[in-house]
């Protein structure tokens, strides 16, 4: 049996025959050989890093506008300049890269300081643990000590607290006598 040829019409400026019509990228099949064209083709290994370990496509520099002298370039600022009529690399000496370290002979400071054990605080925590041996109690101490000077600073509970806000007024309120036995009202 004969078979018929696929007739290309060509009547009018372009007919709606599919071979007019090409996908703009190559369709293969996945796994397949040859020119079996099914879906979109992509090959990866073309996008891999180049001679400079970077993608070309993702970075700015291998654009169309930059040009082929920043290909190489890593940000770091050279030590002199080239000339403009010679060409050549001209270094200078205050360009280079230098270390400025300063002298620390006969520096009285040791290397590492801790924090810790500041000088100011370590006289407010024994002047503190005196003044407790002395009354007797924290409590005690507590009283009788002006919190700037206490170390460690006391802890604000809801009594002290109140003994900060309202302590001094409610002793100097009893020692005058505002304060006595409660009257009960009688019907």
């Amino acid at each position: 049996m004969n078979r018929v040829p696929n007739l290309i019409q060509t009547r009018s400026v372009r007919s709606l025959n599919p071979t007019n019509f090409r996908a703009p990228w190559p369709f293969v099949k996945k796994g397949a050989t040859g020119q079996r064209k099914i879906g979109p083709y992509n090959v990866e290994k073309l996008q891999y890093p180049g001679q400079n370990r970077e993608f070309e496509l993702l970075n700015p520099k291998f654009q169309k506008l930059n040009p082929k002298e920043l290909h190489r370039y890593t940000g770091v600022q050279e030590e002199g300049f080239n000339d403009a009529v010679t060409g050549e690399f001209v270094p200078v000496k205050e360009m280079r890269n230098q270390l400025v370290v300063p002298n620390l002979d006969g520096f009285k400071l040791k290397p590492y300081v801790s924090y810790r054990t500041d000088v100011q605080i370590e006289k407010r925590r024994a002047a503190y643990e005196k003044k407790v041996l002395e009354k007797g109690s924290e409590r005690l101490a507590d009283l009788h000590t002006v919190e700037d000077e206490r170390w460690p600073p006391p802890k604000m509970t809801p009594e002290t607290l109140f003994e900060l806000q309202y302590g001094e007024t409610i002793r100097s309120a009893y020692k005058e006598g505002h304060y006595g036995p409660v009257k009960s009202k009688e019907n």
